[in-house]
């Protein structure tokens, strides 16, 4: 099992998998990196992580080359390195799994988070049950992610058929809860997620509240009617570069003449805005970040199970190491004894070589005794 030869098949074996595992591990990072929704999610950390996982690709790619050369010469040096830098790279890489895999974790329960995102959250109350999940930064990390796929959905159809295939696969409608828009944060956005590449630009101003546009707040709601549940209409005033979806609906339909008092939805789109029975649809809140973290969390349990490779590798190279190398060993004419047969048989050699030499000489060949 451990001859020169099979150990050089199987650093060619490690070598072609470990190749998949560096084209994998190069293109996640590469996304990850890139993809702004996973920053403002998330935070710019994942940015920084899918960049070292990019470049430990790289750096993977040339130990792969040199422990296959190390194998090939025999040489203890080469192979030596390869084990050290497969060792820093093995914990590099379950430290970089771990990151990403760690993001994915709720920080609430599913059944807080799944009855938080309805209308009406019972048996859990709005306010001192949900309050601290709505107001998490993670939550508002997803909740930035969803402003930003609305901003553009009026000019990317992409992004419009982003948040309808959210809102049917969740069954939901909006980001929050439905008619579920509370002044409870003033507060801006966490610092270490940010609206990379989209513009928000212009104020909405109702009596003597007014809040910039998306990135300014956390929570924008209609104050000038008399529901204050409701959410502001959309597209916001001021938004003159984005052709989003409009959702201003009346409060009361019998009212004449009628008063319109925002959207009962968080940033809706397509028919669903238009239902007006709150228990039918809930907030998109939960789903999303289900979508999201679903998109993560298998990547990255690949990533921390393939460090097994680095693992295979260091024991290859190991072995290889404690071998002596062809011109340092016995020949085979040494190293293997040659069949010995008087070692196994059953004879008296010591019995029979005393005979032969102390015959007598008439018993002995050639010699011919003639009796009178």
């Amino acid at each position: 099992m451990c001859t020169p030869a099979n150990l050089r098949l199987i650093f060619m074996a490690l070598c072609l998998t470990k190749s998949i595992q560096m084209t994998f591990m190069f293109a996640f990072g590469i996304m990850t990196s890139l993809d702004i929704k996973f920053h403002q999610a998330y935070g710019q950390h994942i940015k920084a992580i899918g960049i070292m996982l990019s470049c430990m690709s790289v750096f993977g790619s040339f130990n792969m080359w040199l422990g296959l050369k190390g194998s090939m010469m025999h040489n203890k040096f080469l192979l030596l390195m390869h084990a050290v830098f497969d060792g820093i790279a093995f914990f590099a890489q379950l430290w970089l799994g771990w990151s990403i895999l760690e993001v994915t974790f709720p920080e609430f329960d599913m059944y807080t988070r799944e009855m938080c995102s309805q209308s009406n959250p019972a048996p859990l109350d709005a306010v001192e049950d949900c309050m601290e999940y709505v107001q998490s930064e993670r939550t508002s990390g997803f909740q930035m992610v969803w402003r930003s796929y609305y901003y553009e959905s009026g000019r990317d159809p992409n992004f419009f058929q982003k948040i309808i295939d959210i809102q049917r696969a969740g069954q939901c409608c909006g980001f929050g809860p439905p008619m579920g828009c509370m002044k409870y944060d003033p507060a801006t956005f966490p610092h270490n997620n940010k609206f990379d590449d989209f513009y928000f630009g212009g104020t909405i101003t109702d009596g003597e509240e007014s809040w910039s546009l998306y990135s300014s707040s956390r929570n924008l709601c209609s104050y000038g009617t008399s529901n204050k549940y409701w959410y502001p209409p959309l597209p916001l005033s001021g938004d003159i570069s984005s052709e989003s979806e409009p959702c201003d609906q009346i409060i009361n339909e019998l009212e004449v003449p009628p008063q319109y008092g925002g959207c009962m939805y968080d940033m809706p789109l397509s028919t669903c805005k238009e239902v007006r029975e709150m228990n039918i649809y809930n907030g998109c809140m939960f789903e999303i970040e289900n979508i999201m973290n679903a998109e993560m969390a298998p990547s990255s349990i690949v990533i921390l199970g393939l460090s097994i490779l680095q693992v295979l590798a260091i024991v290859a190279a190991c072995c290889f190491c404690w071998k002596r190398k062809q011109h340092d060993t016995f020949p085979d004419a040494l190293s293997n004894v040659p069949y010995d047969p008087f070692k196994n048989a059953k004879i008296d050699i010591a019995g029979a070589l005393e005979r032969k030499i102390h015959r007598p000489k008439h018993e002995q060949p050639g010699i011919e005794f003639i009796e009178d």
